[in-house]
């Protein structure tokens, strides 16, 4: 029992758990391994026929993914977990908290978890009611039962508070840096995206050939407000009113002077006054917000990856949501140990600095790029599927590879860059999506370097 774990009501210690493994009979051990080997694909079937009629599972459950990526896992733990030779428990506490990171990071409501581990009890109870067995045997076994899951829950619980509690601090910490920017010229670029929006809209609806006409929400005022403004103005009215307002014009006001052949003046001013709510509004928003210094990568500028969870954890959860695309590229400097050595670690430094400014040069405003490791860059792409996340990655790629001689580094110096290119494909942690883009970029390196390279054949590929 886990009070006979703990009985102080203290974690539980992989210690404590490898002495009650220790104390559990043999036979009962076998017989309760027995029953999860022969019923294991029941045990997964019914845990996920069941969470997927839950409402509160659907923002990370889908059966696709159950389907393809989901099941096997389970299975495994199951199997792991009521093994017939005692298992090593810093290698079960070690799984536990993996999983309870990953629920942590694509955000399973803790009751998810309880409510399965209290399936997996029941169904297994019931295979083990359908054996001829004795009282006292049965009591064991499902006792046993129980303790396991009991324990194993512990630890994912373990886990996922505490990476609750990095990921809330990353979040403020990252609000913070976002306030340290310039937030004079942000508010600048933001108004002049704004009004230029609408100069384009007017211009287009006067033409006598318009083209198609692009609402708010995916202009670049849009993306910034939904991938950056929200988090910079989190949790405040003021950017609730924005968003109100965004969606009216693409919803009303629009199309409404799409529909008016010559546009009326009206609607005209209409627009106008709308559009200058919102500058409004901006205006506010900034003005009350304080600036703060610090949090990025002193070297590049970029931001410091600790802020990932926070970003690629909100992307993920808009791409569910919105049902956008959504990508990542992984960039490395080819040969860097060689240019460290001509150059010198000061010379190095003045490379990586090189190489950042291009790479923003090549990036939208509504790009988050950080500085992932040593010559390390990943980008997340908002809103951006195969195609385009392969069309970025060689404008990048290209940029580096053409600038490479104005950069002031020497003659003897050439620099350029193999990417890595994976699209979000529906996996709720984005840590999936990393690793993805990192197989995908140790693929470039191994084709040649200077290239790109993507996670799926959809893609198509560099030949550089």
């Amino acid at each position: 029992m886990l009070t006979e774990l703990a009985p102080h009501g203290a974690p539980a210690t992989a210690d404590e758990w490898q002495k009650r493994l220790a104390r559990v009979a043999p036979d009962i051990a076998s017989l309760v391994a027995s029953v999860v080997e022969s019923h294991a694909d029941a045990c997964v079937e019914t845990f996920y026929s069941v969470l997927l009629t839950q409402p509160d599972a659907t923002d990370f459950l889908s059966h696709q993914m159950v389907n393809t990526q989901l099941r096997a896992g389970l299975h495994k733990w199951l199997l792991t977990l009521f093994s017939r030779k005692t298992p090593d428990a810093n290698v079960l506490v070690a799984t536990q908290a993996r999983i309870g990171a990953a629920h942590a990071r694509i955000h399973v409501p803790i009751h998810i978890v309880m409510q399965g581990a209290r399936l997996l009890k029941g169904v297994i109870r019931q295979f083990l009611f359908e054996r001829d067995l004795s009282r006292d045997t049965l009591f064991r076994a499902i006792s046993h039962v129980g303790d396991m899951i009991d324990i194993a829950v512990e630890f994912m619980s373990q886990a996922f508070v505490q990476d609750l509690q990095k990921g809330a601090v990353a979040d403020e910490a990252y609000r913070l840096v976002s306030l340290g920017q310039d937030v004079t010229l942000e508010r600048e670029i933001q108004r002049s995206a704004l009004l230029d929006w609408s100069h384009k809209l007017l211009f287009n609806l006067w033409d006598a050939t318009p083209t198609s006409v692009i609402p708010l929400e995916k202009s670049d005022f849009g993306l910034w407000l939904t991938h950056k403004g929200n988090v910079l103005f989190q949790g405040t009215p003021g950017i609730e009113q924005v968003r109100v307002i965004v969606s009216r014009i693409d919803a009303e006001l629009v199309p409404a002077l799409v529909k008016s052949k010559p546009p009326a003046s009206a609607l005209i001013q209409n627009l106008q006054t709308t559009v200058n709510e919102i500058r409004f509004l901006i205006d506010q928003l900034f003005k009350e917000t304080e600036a703060v210094e610090g949090g990025r990568d002193p070297l590049t500028h970029m931001l410091n990856r600790r802020f990932l969870p926070t970003i690629l954890g909100r992307e993920v959860k808009l791409s569910l949501h919105r049902g956008t695309p959504f990508s990542v590229l992984m960039l490395d400097v080819d040969h860097f140990k060689a240019i460290n050595t001509t150059l010198g670690h000061s010379g190095g430094d003045s490379v990586l600095r090189g190489i950042a400014e291009l790479i923003v040069d090549a990036c939208r405003v509504t790009d988050f790029i950080f500085r992932y490791g040593g010559e390390e860059f990943l980008i997340a792409l908002v809103e951006t599927d195969r195609e385009g996340a392969w069309h970025a990655a060689e404008r990048i790629r290209q940029t580096v590879e053409q600038n490479t001689n104005t950069m002031g580094w020497g003659e003897d110096v050439r620099v350029t860059i193999s990417i890595g290119i994976a699209t979000f494909d529906g996996h709720p942690d984005y840590t999936h999506l990393i690793e993805e883009a990192d197989r995908a970029l140790y693929a470039a390196k191994a084709a040649g370097r200077n290239r790109c390279v993507a996670s799926t054949e959809t893609c198509i590929q560099s030949e550089a």
